[in-house]
């Protein structure tokens, strides 16, 4: 089950993004409001806590997309085909769903320190020489705080802070390619972690369902799942990659379908 405490830790900053409160229960009727003003997470956004599912649009896409959240099960919603079905009604208007989301969540009593002495906080000069198309997943120059590990004087992973608000604070992470499986983003999400409560804040990471590694990293740390976002923004619509990892070291992973009944739709990234 969600824990409860840790939700109320993020419940401020997922009422302010939704824009109205978020029902404590759900009777199986997701709740559809309008998109409050100045809210980074885009025109759409969804959250589902255990049975609760809410919902903030544009009012003017209130009619089309409330036989949806009315006929599909939240499980459908919370999925790549929720993405899909919600997209029918914002890409219109060139706006894209992605999703589901899973949100992570630690606090004092759940966190677990990795206590990596490879990592480093970055110093304003390191961070200016960041080639941020390597560590896209962490925030710019703007975060309060960067994490990283270097070998032979090249940065191989980083970790961001970026405050949300709220005395959230998001954790970013990536590591250059090839470097993965060796405890470097375990390391360097450990050493954001360990700041931010330090700093007397909430940590925040979000990891895709299909980026088992990242999942695992999260989990291992003391951050724990507590609810899944659906966010939008203006521009094409995309797709998730397949998984990404193993059940276990050295089992091979095959795909079920042959390459011939992939989606030939799907056209590679435009950046």
């Amino acid at each position: 089950m969600i824990d409860r405490n840790l939700l109320d830790k993020v419940r401020p900053w997922i009422e302010a993004s939704l824009g109205y409160p978020l029902p404590e229960a759900g009777d199986g009727t997701p709740t559809l409001g309008a998109t409050p003003v100045g809210v980074d997470v885009g025109p759409f956004f969804a959250v589902r806590v255990d049975d609760v599912v809410a919902v903030s649009a544009r009012s003017e896409w209130h009619e089309d997309l409330r036989p949806i959240l009315d006929e599909i099960h939240p499980d459908l919603l919370f999925s790549v085909a929720g993405t899909f079905e919600f997209s029918r009604v914002t890409l219109p208007d060139g706006v894209a769903v992605w999703g589901p989301v899973p949100c992570y969540v630690a606090d004092e009593t759940t966190w677990k320190s990795a206590n990596d002495p490879r990592v480093v906080k970055l110093t304003e000069s390191q961070v200016s020489e960041i080639d941020w198309k390597i560590f896209w997943h962490c925030a710019g120059p703007e975060s309060l705080a960067h994490f990283g590990i270097y070998e032979g004087g090249k940065l191989v992973s980083l970790s961001s802070v970026l405050d949300k608000g709220f005395s959230i604070y998001e954790i970013g992470v990536d590591a250059v390619q090839g470097s993965q499986a060796r405890g470097l983003g375990t390391a360097v999400v450990g050493a954001a972690g360990d700041w931010i409560l330090e700093h007397g804040a909430t940590p925040f990471a979000s990891a895709a369902a299909w980026n088992i590694a990242s999942g695992r990293n999260l989990r291992r740390l003391g951050l724990q799942y507590t609810y899944s976002a659906l966010i939008s923004w203006e521009g094409e619509f995309m797709i998730p990659p397949q998984p990404i990892g193993q059940p276990l070291p050295e089992h091979a992973v095959y795909d079920k379908y042959p390459r011939w009944a992939m989606n030939k739709d799907i056209l590679d990234n435009p950046e």
